[in-house]
C-alpha cells in the first residue's frame, strides 16, 4: 500500500530539478551576459580586450600599437596613431573610426554604418622576397572556408581621406577612397567603389559572384584631371565589363581628344589561374577601335576622316590591323587625300612592321621594317613611293608646270642606345629619285645623317634635263665648325618652271663656325625673263674680308608690270656687311615707282635678331620722306617688336609702330599729321583759283611745291586747302580680329574753293570781261570715329561748313550733318544721320548751272538691320525750295520734297514743283529698297509745266503717269499731254541720221556707237527690261521749224513697249499749215499726215506740196514710207514731167533753163523726192543741153549721189565731167581709144590716176 504514494513524490522531484537547472542556466546566462556586456559595453571593458588583442599582435615578427582609444566594441571605436610594423613594412593610421549596430544582428545582418580611416601611409619594402608557399593558392578553397557567410554584411559609409603608398622608389598618392557595397552568401555586391587622385578619378559599380569562373558584371567610369594635350579637353572615359574572370566582354567609350569606342573580348583565364589549374598567366585580346571623325591632336591641317584598329593576340604576339582615310593640307594649295593600311605585329618590346601604305588617286607609299625599344631604341625602314600624277595634290601650281611619274625608294635608320649620354643616330638614304618634270627627266640621289652632334648631308645631287644641283654640308655640333657647297648650273631654267627663260649659274661655300661665318657665294643670272618680268642680269656675290662676310645683290634695267602699267627698276643694290653677331644693310633702289636708300644693323643672338633701322629715304610721286631718327627692330620665333619710327615730309609726319607678342597678340599704332589737303588739286586749278581769289594755298608763303596724289584729283576748277589727320590704334589676338580693339580717328579743317562760269545775263558792262568767279566754302570741322571692342564696331562722323558771301553784304550760308552707326558682332546695325542744311544756296557754288537756289533741308534718318541686309527709315524734308536753271531757261519755285519712312521695308517720296504757269506732282512709293525683291512705284502728274523757255525751243507738258518697276522690269504707262511745243532746229544730232536701209548689221562692238535703227533689238535702261503703254498728245500749239520746213502739227500717237522687244507706235501726226522751202523755193503743204502702224520709226506718209507760178499750179505727191517714198509730179494745166519739175523749181520750164546751177537743181530734187519718172527727166535736159552722156549714179546712199555729164570731142577721145549732188567733190575724165584693144583713161579730182586697159576676147 506504500507504493502508490511515492510517485507524486519523484514527480515533483523531478520538477525541482529541472527548475534548479533552469535557474542555474539562466544564472550562468546572465553572468556571461553581464560579464560580456562588462567587456564589450563598457569604455573599461572595452579597453582590456583592446590590450588583450593588441598584446597577442605583437610578437617577433610584428608590432601593432597605438596612442588613443575612444568607444566601445558594441557600438563602434575610434582609434588614434595606429602603427603596424612588420620589418621594413610599416602602415600608420592617424585617425580610425568605427560605427555599427549591433541589433542589427537579430535580423541576420551585420551593418557597419560608417567606417573612417584618415591619414594612412604605407611604406613597404619593395626589396623583400614573400616565401613560397609549399602548396599553390586555391581560391575556392579559401572563400569555401568561410563562404558563405551565416549572416550577410554590409558596408554603407567606408572612407579613406588622403592616403599615401610608397612601394620601394615608386610613391602614389589617393585623395580619397569610399566604399558602399555588401556580401550576401556568395554575391558580392559594391553600389559605390570611388578613388580620386590628384590625376584620376574613377567610379565603379560591381556584382561578383565568389565561387569559379566568378561571374562579374561591372561599371566603370574615369575622368582625368589634366589634358593630355593643348588646347584640348581632359579625357574621360566609360567601361563596361560583363563575363567572368576567364572570359571578359568590354565596352569602352573613350572621349577627349577624341571620340574611340572600343569593342571586344579578353581571354583572362584568372579563376583557372587562382584556382591552380594553369600555372602562367598569358591572356589575349580581340578588340575593335573605330575612331570618330576630327582632327589630328595639336593641328588643324590634318583631318583623319575616318580610322579602325583591330587588336588580336597575346602580348607577346599582338597583332595589329588599322585602316583609315585621313585628308592633309599642310599648306595653302597643297591637300592631300589619301587611304592608310597597317599591318604589324608587337612581340613583347618589338613591332614588326609587315606593310604600311599610303594611296592615293594617284600614287603608293608603302613601308616595312622593325622598331625595337628592348635596349634604347632602334628603328630601321624600307620605302618604295611611285606616284603618277603629284602636281594633283598642288592647287595653286601654275597649269604649265606638271610633276608625273614620281619614283623613289630609301631606307632610314634611327638608333640610340639606353646607355646614360647616348647619343642619336639617324642615317636617311635614297639613292634613286626619278619625275618628270615639266616633261624633262628629273632624277636625283641623296642622303641625310646624324651622329650625335655630327650633322651630314651626304652628296645629294639633283638634274633636271641640262640643269644640275649639288649639295653637300656638314655641321659639328660640338664645335661649331660647319662646311657647306652648292653648286647650280642651270641654262634651262625653264625646266624647272616653264615660263622662266634665262641662264643661272654660280657656286656657294660656307665654311668657318655658327658664329663666324665665312661665306664665298658667286651666282649669275643672266637674260632673266618671266611673264612681264625682265631682268638683263641679277648678280650675287659674297666673300669674307678682313673676317667680314660681305653680301652684295645688284641688278639694274629690270622691267615689269604693274596693273597695266610697265615700270622699270634702274638699279637695286642690298648689302649685308658682318657676322650674325654683328651686321649692317643697305638697300638702294632706283625705280620709275620710287627711289629709296634704308640703312640698318643689327645682331643674331640665341635665336633672336634685334637691330636698329638707322634711316630710310623714299622719293615717290607721293613726295619725300626721310626717317626723322633710329628705330629699334627686334624679330625672333614668337614675338616682334618696332619702335616708334616717323618720316616727315615737309610739314606732314608720318609714324608708326608695333609689338608682336606670342605670334598672336599685336598692338600696334599709327598716325599720319598735317596731310596737306591740296595734295588732291590739279596743279593748273590751283594755280588759276589761286590767282582770281588771291588765296595762298599750303598755309604760308614758305610752302614747297607741293606734290601731289598720282592716282586722284580733284576736277578742273575745283581746289581744296587744309590739313588733315588720322590716328589709328589696334590691340588684341590678331587670329580673331573681332576680338581685338581698333580705334581709328580722322580730322580735318580746311577751304573749298570752286570756280563758276557766270550767266551771260548777270554780266554788266563794268564786268563784261569778268566771266568767272570764286565760290569758297570753310568747314572748320570734318571729323571721322571708328572704333571696335569685344566685336561691336561704333562710328560717328561730323560735318559742318559755311560759305561767304561773294559781295560780303549777306549773312554766310550754313550747313551741317553728323551721324553715327554702330554695329554689334553679329553685324547688326543701328546708326542715325542728321541732316540741318538751313539755306540751300551753297549748292549753286557745286552746280554752277543752277542759280538762286534757295530752301532748307532737313531730317533725320536711322539705319538698322544687318550688314547684309541694313534698312533705313526716317523723314527727310525740303522746304520752300527755288531755284534758275540756266541751260533750260525757267525758274523753279515753291519745290516741297519729303522722304518718309515707318518702317525699314518702305520709303514714301512725295513733293511738287512750279514752273512758268503750270506745276507738277510727284509721289513715289519704295518698297524693300535692300532687297533683291525691291520694288517701285511712281506717280508723275502736272498741268503745264513749263520745261524750256529758249529762243529756239519752247516746251510745256501736262503729264499723267505711272510708272512700277522690280527687279524683273519696268513699266511706265500713262499720257503725256504737250500744250506748247516750239522748236527751230538747226542741226541734227549724229544719231538723227539712221543707216541706209541696204546696210546689214554683223556685228556690233561693246563700244561701238551704232545709230538708231541698230539699236532698236537692244535692251533699254542698260539691259533693264521695259514695258509700257503711253499716249503721247500733242496740242494746238506745237509748231516745228528747221531745215526748210515750218508747220503747225497736231494728233496723237500710242506707243506699245514690250520687254526686250521693238516698240510699236500707232496714230496719226497731220500737218495743219505749214510749207517746206527747198533749193530758194518754197512748197506750200496742202495735206501732210504721218501714219504710224506699228513702226516708230518708218510711218506711212500722204503729203501734198504745191507751188503756183503764174497761171500755173504744179505740186509733188508723197506717197509710201520713210523709207521708201513714192512721189509722182501733177500740174493744172497738165504738163510734162521735166517741165512741172522745173516750174517747180526753177519758175520756167525745161526748155528755158540753161545754167549747171538750175540743172543741179532738178537732178538734186529728182533724187531728194525719189521721184520714179526721173530717167525721162535726165534725157530731155540731156537734149536740151546738147550732151553726148547726161546721167545720175550713186554708190551706197544718197549722199553719194553724183551728176555725170560727157561729150565726144573727137571719135577716140571722150572728156567727162563728175560732180557730188549732196557733197562738194568732183572729177575730170578723158578716154583716149588707141585701138579696139587698147584704151587709155586719166582721171584727176581728190586722186589722180592713169590707166592703160587691154581687152582679149575669147
Amino acid at each position: 500500500m506504500t507504493t502508490p504514494a511515492t510517485q507524486p513524490v519523484s514527480g515533483k522531484r523531478v520538477l525541482r530539478w529541472v527548475w534548479r537547472v533552469t535557474a542555474a542556466v539562466s544564472v550562468l546566462l546572465l553572468l556571461s551576459l553581464s560579464s560580456l556586456s562588462a567587456v564589450l559595453a563598457t569604455h573599461q571593458g572595452s579597453h582590456w580586450l583592446l590590450a588583450r588583442l593588441t598584446a597577442l599582435m605583437n610578437n617577433n615578427v610584428q608590432t601593432f600599437e597605438y596612442q588613443s582609444a575612444e568607444g566601445t566594441f558594441l557600438r563602434g571605436m575610434s582609434l588614434n596613431g595606429i602603427v603596424w610594423r612588420s620589418g621594413n613594412n610599416q602602415i600608420a593610421i592617424a585617425q580610425l573610426h568605427s560605427r555599427w549596430n549591433p541589433m542589427t544582428l537579430l535580423d541576420g545582418e551585420f551593418i557597419l554604418e560608417s567606417l573612417r580611416i584618415a591619414g594612412l601611409q604605407i611604406d613597404w619594402d619593395a626589396s623583400a622576397t614573400p616565401e613560397a608557399s609549399p602548396e599553390p593558392l586555391i581560391l575556392d578553397n579559401l572563400l569555401n572556408a568561410f563562404l558563405p557567410l551565416p549572416i550577410s554584411v554590409r558596408l554603407n559609409n567606408a572612407r579613406i581621406d588622403g592616403a599615401t603608398i610608397r612601394y620601394g622608389e615608386q610613391m602614389f598618392s589617393l585623395l580619397a577612397l569610399a566604399i558602399d557595397g555588401s556580401l550576401s552568401g556568395q554575391t558580392l555586391q559594391l553600389n559605390q567603389l570611388s578613388v580620386d587622385t590628384e590625376l584620376l578619378d574613377v567610379e565603379t559599380r560591381l556584382s561578383m559572384t565568389l565561387q569559379s569562373p566568378y561571374p562579374v558584371n561591372a561599371e566603370i567610369s574615369w575622368q582625368y584631371a589634366r589634358p593630355l594635350l593643348e588646347n584640348n579637353v581632359p579625357p574621360s572615359g566609360n567601361l563596361t565589363l560583363s563575363g567572368d574572370l576567364d572570359r571578359l566582354g568590354i565596352d569602352h567609350q573613350l572621349s577627349g581628344p577624341g571620340e574611340l569606342q572600343s569593342t571586344g573580348t579578353v581571354m583572362l583565364d584568372l579563376a583557372r589561374l587562382l584556382n591552380a589549374r594553369i600555372s602562367t598567366f598569358s591572356p589575349s585580346l580581340d578588340i575593335d577601335h573605330t575612331l570618330a571623325s576630327m582632327a589630328a591632336p595639336g593641328t588643324d591641317q590634318l583631318l583623319i576622316n575616318s580610322l579602325t584598329l583591330r587588336t588580336q593576340g597575346t602580348p607577346e604576339n599582338l597583332g595589329l590591323f588599322a585602316a583609315a582615310h585621313v585628308t592633309a593640307t599642310p599648306s595653302a594649295g597643297l591637300s592631300l587625300e589619301s587611304d592608310i593600311n597597317l599591318r604589324a605585329t608587337v612581340r613583347g618590346t618589338q613591332v614588326s612592321i609587315e606593310e604600311l601604305a599610303l594611296r592615293t588617286a594617284t600614287g603608293l607609299l608603302l613601308v616595312e621594317g622593325n622598331v625595337d625599344w628592348t635596349e634604347g631604341l632602334l628603328m630601321e625602314l624600307a620605302y618604295q613611293l611611285n606616284d603618277s600624277a603629284s602636281d594633283s595634290y598642288l592647287a595653286n601650281l601654275p597649269e604649265n608646270m606638271s610633276i608625273l611619274n614620281l619614283s623613289s625608294r630609301g631606307d632610314i635608320r634611327v638608333q640610340q642606345s639606353s646607355a646614360p649620354g647616348s647619343a642619336l643616330q639617324i642615317a636617311f638614304v635614297t639613292p634613286q629619285i626619278s619625275a618628270l618634270l615639266n616633261d624633262y627627266e628629273l632624277t636625283g640621289r641623296g642622303g641625310f645623317s646624324v651622329d650625335g652632334e655630327r650633322w651630314q648631308v651626304d652628296g645629294f645631287e639633283l638634274q633636271n634635263g641640262d640643269n644640275r644641283i649639288e649639295l653637300s654640308a656638314l655641321l659639328d655640333n660640338a664645335s661649331d665648325a660647319i662646311q657647306a657647297t652648292l653648286m647650280v648650273d642651270a641654262p634651262v631654267p625653264g625646266a624647272f618652271y616653264p615660263d622662266l627663260q634665262g641662264q643661272i649659274t654660280g657656286q656657294a661655300r660656307l665654311t668657318g663656325t655658327l658664329e663666324n661665318p665665312v661665306i664665298d657665294v658667286d651666282l649669275t643670272a643672266n637674260a632673266i625673263a618671266l611673264g612681264a618680268f625682265r631682268a638683263p642680269e641679277i648678280t650675287l656675290r659674297g666673300q669674307n674680308r678682313a673676317g667680314m662676310n660681305e653680301l652684295e645683290l645688284n641688278a639694274s634695267d629690270i622691267t615689269f608690270l604693274l596693273g597695266e602699267q610697265s615700270e622699270s627698276i634702274e638699279r637695286v643694290m642690298l648689302r649685308l656687311r658682318g657676322q650674325p653677331d654683328a651686321h649692317s644693310l643697305l638697300l638702294l633702289v632706283d625705280s620709275s615707282l620710287a627711289r629709296a636708300r634704308i640703312n640698318a644693323d643689327g645682331a643674331l643672338n640665341n635665336g633672336a635678331w634685334r637691330g636698329r633701322l638707322l634711316s630710310s629715304e623714299i622719293a615717290s610721286d607721293y613726295g619725300q620722306w626721310q626717317q626723322s631718327s633710329p628705330a629699334d627692330l627686334q624679330f625672333q620665333v614668337n614675338d616682334i617688336a618696332i619702335s616708334k619710327v616717323c618720316w616727315q615730309m615737309q610739314s606732314t609726319r608720318l609714324c608708326a609702330e608695333a609689338n608682336l607678342a606670342n605670334s598672336n597678340l599685336l598692338t600696334a599704332s599709327a598716325s599720319l599729321n598735317d596731310v596737306p589737303l591740296s595734295v588732291f588739286n590739279l596743279a593748273q586749278s590751283e594755280q588759276i583759283i589761286a590767282d582770281e581769289a588771291g588765296v595762298t594755298f599750303g598755309g604760308d608763303t614758305t610752302f614747297t611745291t607741293p606734290w601731289r596724289l598720282p592716282f586722284f584729283s580733284l576736277p578742273a576748277g575745283m581746289a581744296v586747302d587744309g590739313q588733315l589727320t588720322l590716328d589709328a590704334s589696334a590691340s588684341g589676338p590678331i587670329n580673331d580680329w573681332r576680338e581685338m580693339s581698333i580705334n581709328i580717328n580722322t580730322n580735318s579743317r580746311g577751304d573749298f574753293y570752286i570756280r563758276s562760269d557766270l550767266p551771260d545775263e548777270a554780266l554788266t558792262p563794268d564786268d563784261a570781261e569778268t566771266t568767272a568767279y570764286v565760290n569758297h566754302f570753310v568747314w572748320p570741322s570734318l571729323r571721322f570715329d571708328a572704333n571696335q571692342d569685344n566685336g561691336i564696331w561704333r562710328s560717328s562722323a561730323q560735318l559742318a561748313f559755311t560759305q561767304a558771301d561773294r559781295d560780303n553784304t549777306l549773312p554766310p550760308l550754313r550747313g551741317a550733318a553728323e551721324a553715327t552707326v554702330q554695329m554689334d558682332s553679329d553685324q547688326n546695325l543701328n546708326g542715325q544721320l542728321q541732316l540741318q542744311f538751313d539755306d540751300l544756296g551753297w549748292i549753286e557754288g557745286l552746280v554752277p548751272q543752277l542759280s538762286q537756289v534757295s530752301g532748307s533741308l532737313n531730317g533725320q534718318l536711322n539705319l538698322g538691320g544687318t550688314l547684309q541686309t541694313p534698312s533705313i527709315s526716317g523723314d527727310v524734308n525740303m522746304a520752300d525750295a527755288g531755284m534758275n536753271v540756266q541751260a533750260l531757261g525757267i525758274e523753279l519755285q515753291g519745290i516741297q520734297a519729303a522722304l518718309n519712312s515707318d518702317g525699314p521695308n518702305r520709303f514714301l517720296i512725295s513733293g511738287m514743283v512750279n514752273s512758268g504757269t503750270g506745276s507738277l506732282n510727284f509721289s513715289s512709293e519704295i518698297d524693300r529698297p535692300f532687297s533683291p525683291a525691291r520694288a517701285l512705284a511712281l506717280s508723275i502728274a502736272g498741268t503745264d509745266f513749263e520745261v524750256a523757255d529758249l529762243p529756239d525751243f519752247k516746251l510745256n507738258i501736262s503729264p499723267d503717269i505711272r510708272i512700277t518697276g522690280d527687279a524683273q522690269g519696268i513699266n511706265l504707262s500713262g499720257q503725256l499731254f504737250v500744250p506748247l511745243l516750239n522748236a527751230q532746229i538747226s542741226t541734227l544730232p549724229e544719231t538723227a541720221v539712221d543707216v541706209s536701209s541696204d546696210v546689214v548689221i554683223v556685228q556690233i562692238e561693246g563700244t561701238s556707237e551704232v545709230r538708231n535703227a541698230d539699236l532698236a533689238e537692244q535692251a533699254v535702261l542698260g539691259g533693264i527690261p521695259m514695258s509700257g503703254e503711253l499716249r503721247l498728245v500733242l496740242g494746238d500749239n506745237v509748231r516745228v521749224a528747221g531745215f526748210g520746213l515750218n508747220a503747225q502739227v497736231r494728233g496723237q500717237l500710242d506707243i506699245s513697249q514690250r520687254p526686250d522687244a521693238t516698240p510699236l507706235t500707232y496714230g496719226e501726226l497731220e500737218v495743219v499749215e505749214g510749207s517746206f522751202a527747198t533749193y530758194g523755193r518754197t512748197l506750200t503743204i496742202e495735206q501732210g499726215k504721218l501714219l504710224f502702224m506699228g513702226s516708230y520709226d518708218n510711218p506711212a506718209i500722204d503729203i501734198r506740196a504745191v507751188r503756183q507760178v503764174e497761171n500755173m499750179r504744179v505740186g509733188v505727191q508723197m506717197n509710201g514710207t520713210i523709207r521708201n517714198i513714192n512721189s509722182s509730179l501733177f500740174s493744172t494745166p497738165t504738163l510734162p514731167d521735166g517741165d512741172i519739175l522745173s516750174v517747180m523749181i526753177t519758175g520756167r520750164p525745161i526748155a528755158e533753163i540753161g545754167t549747171q546751177q538750175d540743172g543741179n537743181a532738178l537732178i538734186g530734187a529728182m533724187t531728194s523726192l525719189g521721184i520714179s519718172q526721173s530717167q525721162g527727166i535726165t534725157s530731155q535736159i540731156q537734149n536740151q543741153l546738147g550732151l553726148d552722156a547726161f546721167s545720175i549714179y550713186s554708190s551706197g546712199d544718197v549722199n553719194n549721189s553724183r551728176l555725170m555729164l560727157g561729150k565726144y570731142i573727137t571719135p577716140r577721145i571722150f572728156i567727162r565731167y563728175a560732180v557730188g549732188l549732196f557733197e562738194t567733190e568732183n572729177s575730170l575724165a578723158i578716154d583716149y581709144s588707141v585701138n579696139d584693144r587698147v584704151k587709155l583713161e586719166a582721171k584727176s579730182g581728190q586722186t589722180q590716176s592713169i590707166d592703160l586697159t587691154y581687152t582679149v576676147e575669147q
